[in-house]
């Protein structure tokens, strides 16, 4: 058997105008994000949200560290606990190769997310990261086996009721894979999102590693969307939508492994209409999250929520140090300009240039803003702490 059709089609060839509809309604909504804030702020933004993807991707598989143990892990601050140290390492290696994908794509913009070598190559450079160790060893039905990065699986295995193909088949699965998506990249962008999501579904259902496979294939589908230049891209994020809806997600990634159910349910060995749920599904969870950042960075409600962040802060209802004074100054200006030369600062909060020297100093110290150099402009970074006032739920209370 193999995966076909690889977009939910009828027996004509063509796509439903209902998932074409959301589709296109994705790709507006989301290109509306761009539009909204400075170059710098989108970026503070993207930042942020690498972090937040990488917390829900790992989420879905029951191994999640919050994103503020993620941020410390950044600044090489590990946990003596061995298991929360090992998911710190597991989610910057999801950040780390998130933006190699994206890189990817920016050197070479006629490249293919659909490549087997760039597929295998998300995997490999996943579980080679350093410290990533202790996710080699796979105990399987009191098996003991060694997870070999970039590697196709060499046995077969079910997941949940899937049996997934033989792993004899799985290279040339791959093979045809990449085959025949890439011949879909020449339609409009509706039609390359709508094979983008249906993609997601087939190689989970040809299951191509031993371990790793959700995780690979959420990485895969940010890369296709860098791959398409999707406007908004990297404003919103699909994993947290997923992991919202845990249950919905891996329920309809099962029924969409529905063979073929008579001769109207489309061109291929699996079911069209199994395939078209799940694509409406993603669609609908990818439109909530998009709906969700135009909401919430609307430049209005975040200068009014930045304000209200500083003032719990140095209230002390936040349970950290208090931020040095007129700080929510800096902050307001940064969200409208963007970035700010360092000696603007004095005339913004009204102090001497020494005392707006320390200011800077601290901020920088507590991630609060960044600067690409010692004497550099600086910008806004936008920390979970911050987060969790400018985007409420976005970032999940601590546990």
């Amino acid at each position: 058997m193999n995966f076909t059709p690889i977009a939910p089609t009828n027996i004509k060839g063509n796509i439903d105008n209902k998932l074409l509809e959301k589709a296109n309604t994705l790709l507006l909504e989301a290109a509306k994000l761009e539009g909204s804030h400075t170059p710098q702020i989108l970026q503070a933004v993207k930042d942020l949200l690498y972090t937040v993807n990488s917390y829900y991707s790992n989420k879905i598989e029951s191994e999640g560290t919050h994103i503020i143990d993620i941020e410390r892990a950044m600044q090489k601050e590990y946990s003596s606990d061995m298991k929360k140290r090992n998911l710190q390492i597991l989610s910057l290696a999801h950040i780390e190769v998130q933006k190699e994908c994206e890189e990817y794509f920016r050197v070479n913009p006629n490249m293919s997310a659909y490549d087997k070598e760039f597929i295998l190559g998300i995997h490999k450079s996943f579980y080679s990261k350093e410290g990533m160790e202790p996710f080699l060893h796979i105990n399987h039905e009191d098996i003991k086996e060694e997870l070999i990065p970039g590697e196709l699986r060499q046995r077969d295995v079910k997941v949940g009721k899937h049996i997934a193909p033989n792993a004899n088949e799985v290279s040339s699965l791959m093979n045809e894979f990449e085959y025949l998506y890439n011949k879909s990249l020449n339609n409009n962008d509706a039609v390359k999102l709508i094979h983008i999501l249906a993609s997601h579904h087939r190689l989970m259902w040809i299951h191509p590693f031993l371990d790793g496979n959700g995780r690979t294939a959420r990485l895969a589908l940010d890369g296709a969307f860098a791959s398409i230049k999707m406007r908004g891209y990297g404003l919103w994020n699909i994993s947290r939508g997923l992991a919202k809806n845990s249950d919905a997600y891996k329920s309809n990634l099962a029924y969409a492994d529905m063979i073929k159910q008579g001769e109207r349910d489309g061109k291929g060995a699996l079911s069209s209409a199994a395939l078209a749920k799940f694509v409406e599904f993603m669609l609908d969870i990818a439109l909530d999250q998009v709906e969700y950042m135009n909401k919430h960075l609307k430049l209005n409600a975040l200068t009014a929520k930045i304000e209200l962040y500083a003032q719990r802060v140095n209230d002390g209802l936040l349970g950290i140090d208090p931020l040095p004074k007129h700080s929510e100054k800096i902050f307001k200006y940064l969200l409208l300009s963007g970035e700010c030369v360092r000696g603007k600062i004095p005339e913004i909060i009204g102090m001497k240039e020494r005392t707006a020297s320390r200011v800077i100093a601290e901020l920088l110290k507590r991630n609060f803003i960044a600067s690409d150099s010692k004497a550099g402009p600086i910008r806004l970074k936008i920390g979970a702490s911050m987060a969790s006032y400018l985007f409420p739920m976005l970032v999940p209370e601590q546990d």
